[in-house]
């Protein structure tokens, strides 16, 4: 009998393969040592569509809302039929004793093996294999601890919860919308989901914000002063600012919250007045306080305030950052497992710290702060080491292993370096800053004949003048680890309590309030893990204060939804709503689909079916009850807008071959004046080279392209073609000495295979054969084939 293990991603698999001992390759597995290791391709299962469960919910109208299926059904994704072959055929082998799941280590990881166990029907006792580190040893102590499956139910009805309830939510309400859009006479879809929406949400809040935004002036005032005696060779001398101390009545506070306001005026003439009252006078430095502020080191890093840091010092967004830390992880073996929600240790790993030290120690700007490290005993407080403050993964780490050896890219060097210094950061002493705040006390001049002014009643006398100083006594952790906003030390002179002064000089400037910046990927990511602290039921709260919306592993492609979909778009590195995000937020009547409110119940709920104190079924009954509330208010609520597409003062090129409007270029593509409606586009870019005008023309008139050099293969690899129309308005490759391909062929945004990975056997590369693309390893039995 054999042991089947089942990987969530070929590379996965062959490391897997590597430690335990499993190399021998088979069709679509490895096999060695009394095991086979197969693989999922990420999400080999999905749930099918409405269609499939009744043939009335294929047409989009309110009568066939809402559509929630008694037993939810699933099916092998596209585009992974061979591959599901072998795995299935692995998983229903009658020699199989035991099936491991070695899946990522978490929820959505669960519910990727257990679609696959369910869609397969095998049944095979369940072990788990739960790792937080693709190291040899990682794998050989997870291997030597497997887990029993049953310990996982409940984590995977939790999974299976998620899942449909995101489907039911999504599918019906996206269709409520695009239905609600219809009955104002438009025909745009209005995509919604309980993550999606509410993250475009805080976009448009922000743009509105910002827009609505009225500047405001102020003015402040400063003045220069020196102690009276202070000899005029070598005077001490320092700034200092008018404050309205918190005693005064128009006060509210004096902290560093509304330190702003207190120092703000909004008469330009009241200004000057202070400046002209406490010039050339005798003032007192009334109070002096010192202090020691120490800062403790930074938390370490879990994957989203990884990608906020990434965004901040490299520009680098959520996408880019997560995809490079699973390289690291998978490939280059350098970091732990990077989706991660936490920012702590266990107990248990911190033995393990000193030779991850020992692997940074090679690594030349590293060294210095190894060594300082190494030379006593490790700094570990609870900042670092929390049992309780872990869930299914650990914060993010080094694995120990040199990255010089690791053959590194320009921001697979960033992103580890970040992670690197932060290690080490949180193993360095604290920071350390004296800190002064001094008071002066001028007495105004009010005497006209003096040159004195006149103060408005609510200026509190005598004219208070605040001082800060800052000096770093101990630099610690930020050596190796500086802040983003690095404070410049400031210093005051020695000064003593009760000293006269001496105004050299005063003066008033103007300012301007600034409005809220735009979104960036950084704070965008941050509004969604902290989405839930603006709920006002401490419940939920509680519920979303270590999950937030979504997850740090979906984060990125909830953003780049909201991109791919022209929600929102970039501008910069910021974040703008469009006009459709921006309308359909408005449109949306329940305004649980546009905050956290929806998402803070789920998890609450689902945290408790993972721990088998909440019912799986409650659960979704829960869900089936709330979307008959959303559908229903949804389609008595005001249609929104239809969504017209602008009229471009571009030339004619020719007439769209389905509808036989106007085509024109636009910025990113050709289309025709139908806009949405109407599915023909020509993308301005095809496989990394530009579509000409003169292309389109002649692509309209009926015919096919001369054969064009330049395009590029997803490995980068050129390729020429010759470019055509099919019937559908399609545009299509026709390679030289080959037969046209019929309309299903590869899309407009689908270029040549050529040269990609093999989808079956992940090891060799497409290569084009004469009546079929097929992997280059044809020969060593793997049978990947695509009919041209």
């Amino acid at each position: 009998m054999t042991t089947l293990i089942v990987a969530e991603k070929p590379s996965v698999a062959r490391d897997l393969g590597r430690v335990l001992g499993a190399t021998q390759r088979g069709p679509g597995c490895l096999e060695g040592n009394g095991l086979r290791i197969t693989w999922c391709i990420g999400h080999m299962v999905e749930l099918v569509q409405p269609a499939d469960y009744n043939p009335d919910w294929k047409r989009w109208q309110f009568e066939t809302l809402p559509m929630l299926p008694e037993t939810f059904k699933t099916q092998p994704r596209k585009g992974v039929k061979d591959h599901w072959k072998d795995l299935k055929q692995a998983l229903t082998d009658k020699n199989i004793s035991t099936v491991v799941n070695a899946c990522d280590a978490g929820r959505e990881g669960e519910l990727i093996f257990r679609y696959v166990y369910e869609a397969t029907k095998c049944k095979a006792p369940i072990q788990r294999l739960w790792i937080s580190s693709m190291t040899d040893e990682a794998i050989q102590k997870g291997w030597a601890n497997l887990k029993e499956g049953a310990a996982y139910e409940a984590l995977a009805d939790a999974a299976r919860c998620r899942s449909e309830a995101d489907w039911i939510v999504g599918l019906n309400a996206t269709r409520a919308m695009t239905c609600l859009a219809r009955k104002g006479g438009g025909d745009q879809l209005l995509s919604v989901g309980r993550v999606q929406t509410p993250t475009l949400a805080m976009i448009v809040d922000r743009d509105k914000a910002i827009a609505d935004f009225v500047p405001e002036d102020f003015w402040q005032v400063d003045a220069q002063f020196t102690l009276k005696d202070t000899p005029e060779t070598d005077p001490i001398t320092w700034s200092g600012r008018w404050f309205r101390p918190k005693s005064s009545k128009s006060a509210s506070s004096n902290d560093a919250k509304n330190a702003d306001k207190a120092e703000r005026l909004s008469s330009a003439a009241t200004a000057q007045a202070i400046a002209d009252a406490a010039r050339d006078q005798t003032g007192t430095l009334a109070s002096l306080h010192q202090r020691i502020k120490k800062e403790p080191p930074p938390l370490l890093y879990d994957l989203t305030s990884l990608q906020q840091r990434a965004n901040q010092r490299y520009g680098l967004s959520a996408k880019e950052t997560l995809d490079i830390a699973q390289a690291l992880y998978e490939r280059h073996k350098v970091l732990t497992y990077p989706r991660t929600d936490a920012r702590h240790l266990t107990p248990d790993q911190v033995p393990g710290l000193h030779d991850v030290l020992a692997g940074l120690s090679d690594v030349p700007p590293y060294k210095p702060f190894v060594e300082e490290i190494q030379a006593q005993e490790l700094r570990i407080s609870k900042r670092m080491v929390n049992a309780e403050e872990v869930g299914d993964h650990h914060a993010i780490l080094p694995t120990g292993r040199s990255p010089l050896s690791a053959n590194l890219n320009p921001n697979e060097k960033r992103v580890f370096d970040l992670v690197a210094r932060r290690l080490l950061a949180a193993l360095s002493p604290e920071a350390i800053f004296a800190l002064t705040d001094c008071v002066v006390e001028v007495p105004p001049n009010l005497d006209p004949e003096a040159g004195g002014a006149v103060l408005p009643e609510d200026i509190p006398t005598p004219l208070s003048f605040r001082s800060k100083g800052r000096i770093c006594k101990q630099i610690g952790w930020q050596a190796v680890d500086p802040p983003g906003k690095k404070r410049k030390d400031k210093a005051l002179p020695l000064l003593v309590e009760g000293s006269e002064t001496s105004t050299l000089d005063a003066t008033s400037k103007k300012g301007q309030t600034q409005p809220p910046k735009h979104h960036n990927d950084a704070t965008i990511l941050r509004g969604m893990e902290t989405a839930g602290a603006k709920l006002d039921d401490p419940e939920l709260k509680r519920a979303m204060r270590s999950a937030g919306l979504g997850t740090p592993a979906t984060r990125a492609a909830i953003l780049q939804t909201l991109l791919d979909r022209r929600f929102v778009n970039r501008k910069g590195k910021e974040l703008h709503a469009t006009d459709r995000g921006t309308a359909l937020i408005a449109a949306i009547p329940v305004d649980e689909l546009k905050s956290a409110q929806l998402t803070g119940r789920w998890e609450a709920r689902l945290s408790g079916i993972a721990e088998g104190t909440e019912s799986r079924q409650d659960f979704m009954n829960a869900v089936g009850d709330s979307i008959r509330e959303m559908v229903a208010a949804i389609q008595a609520a005001e249609p929104p807008p239809p969504e017209r597409k602008a009229q471009s003062n571009s030339p004619e090129l020719g007439k769209c071959p389905l509808c036989a409007k106007p085509v024109r270029e636009e910025q990113r593509v050709y289309d025709c004046d139908t806009g949405r409606a109407c599915s023909f586009v020509i993308f301005k870019s095809l496989a990394k080279r530009n579509v000409s005008k003169r292309m389109v023309k002649t692509l309209l008139a009926g015919e096919q392209t001369d054969t064009l050099k330049g395009f590029k293969s997803k490995k980068g690899k050129d390729f020429s073609a010759a470019l055509r129309l099919d019937d559908e308005g399609k545009v299509k490759f026709v390679f030289q000495d080959r037969k046209p391909p019929p309309p299903t062929t590869a899309p407009a945004e689908a270029p040549s295979p050529v040269g990609d990975p093999c989808p079956t056997c992940q090891q060799g590369q497409i290569i084009a054969g004469r009546a079929a693309f097929g992997c280059s390893r044809w020969r060593e039995g793997c049978g990947y084939r695509l009919a041209f």
